[in-house]
């Protein structure tokens, strides 16, 4: 989660940045929608954001995870597995 904090500033100054020197606007056409006077900062932020939200679920996916695979190792073993296996005869 500290890594998607870093993530996100750095997306939010390059963001802000590209805003700074990018001071125009375009027209932006989908399908049957039509935008008009978009600035150009807008498309790189959407695009910013699809990224992070993928990187955001992935992180929340991960600590899940790990929360998961955490509580089956401290979970206390079945009696047969706590017999000590007898040595094997040469």
């Amino acid at each position: 989660m500290v890594f998607f904090l870093i993530a996100l500033i750095l997306a939010a100054l390059g963001i802000g940045a590209y805003a700074y020197a990018n001071t125009g606007v375009h027209d932006i056409a989908l399908r049957d929608y039509h935008f008009t006077g978009v600035p150009d900062w807008v498309p790189v932020a959407v695009a910013t954001g699809v990224v992070l939200f993928i990187f955001l679920l992935q992180a929340i996916y991960a600590s899940v995870r790990i929360r998961m695979l955490r509580r089956a190792t401290d979970r206390p073993r079945a009696v047969s597995a706590q017999r000590p296996v007898p040595p094997i005869n040469r």
